[in-house]
């Protein structure tokens, strides 16, 4: 009988169409006519007071599942079901009273479940257990003297019996919940995957186990002397530790079914029936609490092993982040060295017999030379997590930097750059070299995704837009083949790259930078035809002026 998923946001179940309500409603009288006529135990015409009644585990189910909506539902298939199983003896008001009793009882309890426990998304907790058992059982302990009172007010039971009936009818309606409402929810699990696939189920010698228990409890050992039902504990621990709720339910809902079964063929009076029925609800309850418990565990397992894998990769990436650090320090002694002697060959070239070509390219090694020193120190202000350098930048300079930067691996590549720029275009607030390698790492990947894949249209667009009221939003969009499916939840996680001979880190680090600007870092659109990325980034006020730091 299948179920609607729950909502994995709020842990309520979800609501229901029209539809839904439709298909719930077919299927609950499909499964419950034909459940509740092979598993009455008693001569017919009789009133529905056994202690076996596994269609209550099929109305409380639908009712946690449907609340309100399903009563009326299972007021119907109740007085169906009476007519047409039983064929009721009693009088027609009677009738509609008990079934009205047994519908407002667990319609109170499916209320407060739904109400108090996420019991449709995943009732794997010993607390969802607890809620069950206790709400569920508190009801049928309410609805089993109203039901046989109202028999008894109409004639057809007698006041003394009342006692025992009503126990009898807890009994039934108990165990048939604690058996079969914990296998109906588990039938369909909230994020679509089956609760019954392998391992979860018994292993074959599991289900001998059980098989070999039930044989032993019905043997006439000792001419009845000795009470064997206990080894049936055996296995059902078994199942619960080794599979966890699913399979304790599972191995549940089998033991009743062979005890059941059992008893009936041996032909045991009612008071036999009963006294097993009893010892068989310690068991479910048992199997439910050890089941949940183990299943809980397991979560709480899966949660660390997660956990400890994301330490072990922050761990990694402090690592990564210290030896960054040192690398900076190291370098920056060199690259000053290497401005010095630069600037040291301009000062010898001063004169009238000097190419000027040699001026130029002196002249452009210094502003590389000195423009890596600034990229370096930026990495150790952000490496040691110090105050980023904002100023009011111009969209364009930042732009046309990048494009000076990339313009040479683009042409290796035999990439074309293009840029779309709608001007006028507000200031941006940043620290414009962090910014620049931003833009200059979404280019390298662009070029180097284009170049591998060999794709026949080899073009990068950067755009430029303002974003009113407040910001300003760079793009780069490729002719790609696309960032694939599977690393589409993972691009800024640390060291997860397609590359080959790639770290991982630099989208983490651009995200980082970006978000430290008070901006955003998103793929906007991925696909077969390449891909999109977007930087958001605030506008500076207007009042304030752009750094000229380009024309050094």
């Amino acid at each position: 009988m299948p179920f609607p998923p729950a909502s994995r946001a709020t842990g309520a179940p979800a609501i229901l169409t029209g539809r839904d309500m439709v298909v719930l409603s077919l299927a609950f009288l499909a499964a419950y006519l034909p459940i509740d006529w092979l598993t009455f135990i008693h001569p017919r015409p009789s009133l529905n007071i056994t202690p076996w009644n596994p269609p209550a585990g099929l109305y409380m189910a639908l009712l946690l599942w449907t609340g309100a909506r399903g009563l009326p539902m299972v007021y119907a298939t109740l007085i169906l079901a009476d007519l047409v199983v039983r064929g009721h003896p009693a009088s027609v008001s009677s009738l509609l009273l008990s079934n009205l009793a047994i519908v407002a009882g667990y319609g109170a309890a499916a209320h407060v479940l739904r109400h108090r426990v996420a019991i449709g998304l995943a009732l794997n907790r010993v607390r969802d257990v607890g809620w069950l058992v206790g709400v569920t059982f508190l009801s049928a302990a309410v609805v089993a003297p109203v039901f046989v009172g109202v028999f008894v007010l109409d004639g057809a039971l007698s006041a003394a019996d009342l006692p025992t009936l009503a126990f009898q009818y807890w009994l039934g309606d108990a165990i048939g919940i604690a058996v079969v409402t914990p296998f109906v929810l588990l039938l369909h699990r909230p994020d679509k995957t089956p609760a019954w696939s392998v391992p979860k189920t018994p292993t074959a010698a599991q289900t001998a186990a059980i098989a070999a228990a039930l044989l032993l409890v019905f043997l006439p050992i000792g001419d009845g002397q000795f009470n064997l039902f206990y080894l049936l504990f055996l296995p059902l621990v078994w199942v619960a530790v080794s599979h966890g709720l699913p399979g304790a339910v599972l191995a549940a809902l089998a033991i009743q079914s062979g005890l059941i079964a059992g008893l009936q063929a041996i032909g045991l009076p009612l008071g036999a029936v009963i006294y097993h029925q009893t010892l068989m609800l310690a068991l479910a309850i048992t199997a439910l609490f050890l089941g949940a418990l183990v299943s809980e565990r397991r979560e709480v397992e899966v949660r660390l092993r997660e956990h400890q894998t994301e330490l072990a990769h922050l761990s990694r990436l402090t690592v990564t982040g210290e030896m960054a650090s040192a690398l900076a320090h190291e370098l920056n002694q060199p690259l000053l060295a290497a401005i010095s002697y630069a600037r040291a060959a301009q000062r010898l070239l001063e004169g009238d017999d000097t190419p000027p070509r040699a001026h130029e390219l002196i002249d452009k090694a210094v502003i590389q030379a000195e423009r890596a020193g600034e990229v370096i120190r930026g990495l150790r202000t952000f490496l040691s997590k110090g105050s980023l350098q904002l100023a009011p930048e111009s969209a364009s300079e930042i732009l046309r930097e990048t494009l000076t930067l990339v313009r040479g691996d683009a042409a290796y590549n035999r990439v074309q750059l293009r840029v779309d720029m709608a001007e006028p275009l507000p200031l941006v607030l940043c620290d414009r070299i962090q910014i620049e390698q931003v833009l200059l790492n979404l280019v390298h990947n662009s070029i180097e995704a284009i170049a591998a894949a060999d794709s026949a249209v080899r073009e990068v667009v950067l755009r430029v837009r303002a974003t009113p009221p407040d910001g300003l939003t760079f793009e780069v969009e490729d002719s790609g083949p696309g960032v694939s499916a599977g690393m589409v939840d993972h691009l800024y996680s640390p060291f997860a790259t397609t590359k080959p001979a790639g770290m991982g880190l630099g989208l983490p680090i651009c995200r980082s930078i970006v978000e430290s600007h008070g901006g955003r870092l998103w793929l906007g659109r991925t696909g077969s035809t390449g891909s999109v990325f977007q930087v958001f980034l605030p506008a500076a006020r207007s009042d304030t002026r752009p750094s000229h730091d380009s024309d050094r």
